[in-house]
């Protein structure tokens, strides 16, 4: 019956949540509407060539049996390595739901393997939002070394899952064409998902900034994480207009901000993680962290080198 009255609750409550962003599309449409199209646009021109390729490649791979040659934690870490957001959580995701990884497993996959690219913390944030690609790099290094420290805290809770399933791998039955085109569909599923959590926050982000809802903090770098805390990539761009802030405190900010990932890249991993048994309280706590380890290695590096 308390499960019952839970789920309940769940419902009325995600219930008003979306009558209220209906009824603030319906009244503020040029936000709506200003918001639909900065976020198509930004998956348009970043996320969808970055991520496409891996998201194929990722699925391909999967559906072949390819990966139950390599230890769990291999595929996943290296993949989301290289591709960023949210491409560990699809893998994991992906695995658990296949049965091939405990659900314990799969909580110490997610520990480590939900990372951002290289390529969006050097050139993006560092090069072209900070001004420097050393930043980028301290930013980069700190972010990864962050994940590395929270996967061995996490191991140490769960443990490590022995089970060798990879020792005798059974491929699917299906033609290479086959799986090659359901690679296909599910990639382009994957990222109708990531679009779709995109432009809700990016209209939840402007409807809070017009309301003044930002302006209530006085310190600009509180300011920063505040929007960091919804969408990384705004309060990346945040913390770089900081300008009485020093370039050691951007750094830091913005590793904080990138491991924590922000709400939006939160409900992109959730989506890929459904059905596998790992809840949104596990993901925020594992994600902050991970955000507290990257902070503190960075104020560490930058130390020396900044």
């Amino acid at each position: 019956m308390d499960i019952f009255d839970l789920r309940k609750k769940r419902i009325i409550a995600a219930g008003l949540i979306t009558v209220i962003c209906c009824i603030l599309m319906v009244v503020f449409p040029t936000i709506a509407l200003y918001s639909a199209r900065k976020g198509i646009s930004l998956w348009l021109s970043n996320v969808l060539p970055a991520l496409l390729p891996f998201f194929i490649c990722a699925n391909f791979l999967h559906n072949i049996g390819v990966i139950r040659f390599l230890k769990s934690g291999v595929f996943p870490f290296a993949m989301s390595v290289l591709s960023g957001y949210p491409m560990g959580a699809k893998i994991v995701g992906d695995l658990r739901r296949g049965g091939e990884i405990s659900l314990n497993e799969a909580k110490r996959l997610m520990s480590f393997c939900s990372t951002s690219g290289p390529a969006f913390m050097v050139g993006a944030v560092g090069a072209g939002m900070l001004g420097s690609g050393l930043l980028g790099g301290i930013i980069a290094v700190s972010h990864y070394a962050g994940a590395l420290l929270n996967g061995l805290v996490y191991t140490r809770i769960f443990g490590r899952d022995d089970r060798e399933t990879s020792a005798c791998p059974v491929l699917p039955a299906r033609s290479m064409q086959e799986a090659f085109t359901e690679a296909i569909l599910s990639a382009f599923k994957s990222l109708g998902i990531v679009l779709a959590y995109i432009v809700l926050f990016m209209f939840i982000t402007d409807i809070f900034h017009m309301c003044g809802g930002f302006s209530l903090v006085n310190s600009g770098e509180l300011r920063a994480l505040l929007k960091g805390f919804m969408e990384m990539t705004v309060g990346c761009g945040a913390v770089a207009e900081c300008t009485a802030a020093s370039q050691q405190l951007k750094c830091i900010l913005c590793s904080a901000i990138l491991s924590w990932g922000g709400l939006s890249v939160m409900g992109q991993s959730m989506s890929m993680l459904s059905g596998t048994g790992i809840s949104a309280g596990y993901l925020c706590l594992s994600k902050f962290t991970h955000c507290m380890f990257s902070a503190m290695t960075a104020l560490i590096i930058s130390s020396f080198m900044v």
